[in-house]
């Protein structure tokens, strides 16, 4: 079986077999469609234990950026201008950052944001209100980033074993 393939039904199967769990456990801080952007993230970074690592800490860092954004926004008073203001301050940080090899994966940092911000902007009154429910927010999007990176290594190498055989 060529490589193409072989991803396509390990990660058919796995992706099913994750969003069936997501469903049944039916838990707020397991977000699939985050677990998904992860594990894209995952081979986005080259795959292997430094695009685990590379892309699980930019998710991570884009969380954070994010969040950050949002309890000034939401500190300050949301207006359009601050909105503006405090997303570009918070990018202006999250890429340079990217100066640190640590941090480096910027598409990931991205990832990490979008998706953050992206949660915040369409469910956050599920979370609660003010610091801790962006705070949740942050965490749901980070705990689904980091199993998506996982669910990207697993199958990775289940697809290696399958190609081989």
């Amino acid at each position: 079986m060529d490589l193409i393939t072989g991803l396509a039904v390990v990660i058919g199967i796995m992706g099913g077999i994750a969003t069936w769990a997501a469903i049944i456990i039916g838990n707020p801080y397991l977000l699939i469609w985050a677990v998904f952007v992860g594990w894209g993230s995952f081979y986005h970074c080259g795959g292997k234990e430094a695009g685990f690592k590379n892309s699980a800490v930019a998710n991570l860092w884009g969380a954070v950026c994010a969040a950050g954004a949002l309890i000034a926004l939401t500190s300050i008073g949301v207006t359009a201008i601050m909105a503006g203001i405090c997303v570009g301050i918070s990018i202006v940080v999250l890429i340079l950052a990217a100066k640190l090899p640590l941090l480096s994966a910027i598409p990931s940092a991205v990832y990490g944001y979008a998706t953050t911000a992206a949660l915040f902007l369409l469910g956050a009154a599920a979370y609660g209100e003010g610091v801790g429910a962006i705070t949740k927010v942050a965490a749901a999007v980070v705990i689904s980033l980091i199993i998506g990176n996982i669910l990207g290594y697993v199958s990775e190498k289940v697809t290696g074993a399958v190609v081989k055989a």
